[in-house]
């Protein structure tokens, strides 16, 4: 039982490091951004940057000409539908 729940955990935290880093590659390294898509504060994706060891500035330097899908995503998301928005923050560990 305690193994099945390491490998939850390590499920989880790997789910959680990646939805994070795709994120800061869709906002261009942008904390802010990130935080805000995610629906989480700006403090609590700095611990998460830095409990996964994400390399956010070398993100933000690998794709500097991308498009913001993400954001897009967001914003045409928001404007289809006013009382809901995208909110994958309750996906994200405390």
């Amino acid at each position: 039982m305690e193994q099945l729940q390491k490998n939850l955990d390590q499920i989880i935290n790997s789910f959680e490091k990646n939805i994070i880093e795709k994120t800061l590659k869709d906002t261009h390294g942008n904390q802010s951004k990130a935080a805000k898509l995610l629906g989480i504060s700006k403090r609590k994706i700095q611990y998460k940057i830095k409990k996964y060891n994400i390399d956010f500035i070398l993100i933000k330097r690998q794709n500097p000409d991308t498009s913001d899908n993400l954001t897009k995503w967001y914003n045409l998301s928001s404007e289809k539908n006013q009382t809901t928005s995208p909110n994958i923050g309750h996906f994200l560990l405390p």
